[in-house]
C-alpha cells in the first residue's frame, strides 16, 4: 500500500498544536505518527509523513496537511489525533460510511478498543476539514482522551501504533518492540 500519515496539530508551544490535558496532543500524536510509519515501511509499504511543523494558524495547518496529502498518489490518508472534553476512548473519524477508508476506521478502532479504551465507534463528519478535502480516502483516529484518567492509565504510544498497523493487515510478530511510551507530559 502507499499510505500518507499525520500528526494532526502544529508542535507544542505553537499555534494550533491541539489539545493538553495528562498527556499532550501535539506530543504523542507525533509518538504515534512516528511509530505507525517506521511499522509500515518495516513492513515494505510506502509511506508519506504529512505531519506540518510551521503553520501560522489552525486553517493554515490543515492547509498545508491537505496540500502535503494530495501531492502524493495514495491509497488511504491516516490523520493521528487525541481528543479532550472530559469523555474517554477511542473512535475514528470518516467522511462517508461509503468510503474506502470505512473498513479500515472500523478494524482501527475495534483494535484500539482491545486495548483497553472505550469503543467510541466510527463516526461520520463531513465538517472535518482534512476528511472533506484530501484525495485519497481519509480516516481520522482519535486514540483516545487527553484529560481521562482512564485512558492516561492504559495509554501506551507504541501499543496503539500496533493497533493501527495490524488494521492494516501488518502482522505484528514481525515488527521490533520499541521502549514503551507512558504518555510524558512534560
Amino acid at each position: 500500500m502507499k499510505i500518507n500519515v499525520h500528526a494532526g496539530h502544529n508542535p507544542d508551544g505553537k499555534i494550533g498544536c491541539g489539545a493538553v490535558g495528562l498527556i499532550k496532543e501535539s506530543t504523542e500524536a507525533r509518538a504515534v505518527t512516528k511509530l505507525v510509519i517506521k511499522y509500515l515501511k518495516e513492513a515494505g509499504h510506502t509511506v508519506y509523513d504529512c505531519t506540518v511543523n510551521d503553520g501560522t494558524s489552525q486553517s493554515n495547518i490543515l492547509s498545508k496537511i491537505v496540500k502535503k496529502c494530495n501531492s502524493h498518489d495514495v491509497d488511504l490518508d491516516i490523520s493521528i489525533h487525541f481528543n479532550a472534553g472530559g469523555g474517554n476512548g477511542t473512535e475514528v473519524l470518516v467522511y462517508s460510511e461509503k468510503s474506502k477508508s470505512y473498513t479500515y476506521a472500523e478494524k482501527i478502532v475495534n483494535n484500539i478498543a482491545k486495548l483497553g479504551y472505550k469503543n467510541r465507534g466510527v463516526k461520520v463528519r463531513k465538517d472535518i476539514y482534512v476528511l472533506a478535502n484530501t484525495k485519497a480516502p481519509a480516516l481520522l483516529v482519535e486514540c483516545c482522551f487527553t484529560d481521562s484518567k482512564i485512558d492516561y492509565k492504559i495509554y501506551d504510544a507504541d501499543k496503539l501504533a500496533r493497533a493501527i498497523v495490524t488494521a492494516l493487515g501488518v502482522q505484528v510478530s514481525s515488527l521490533q518492540q520499541t521502549t514503551k511510551n507512558t504518555g510524558d507530559s512534560s
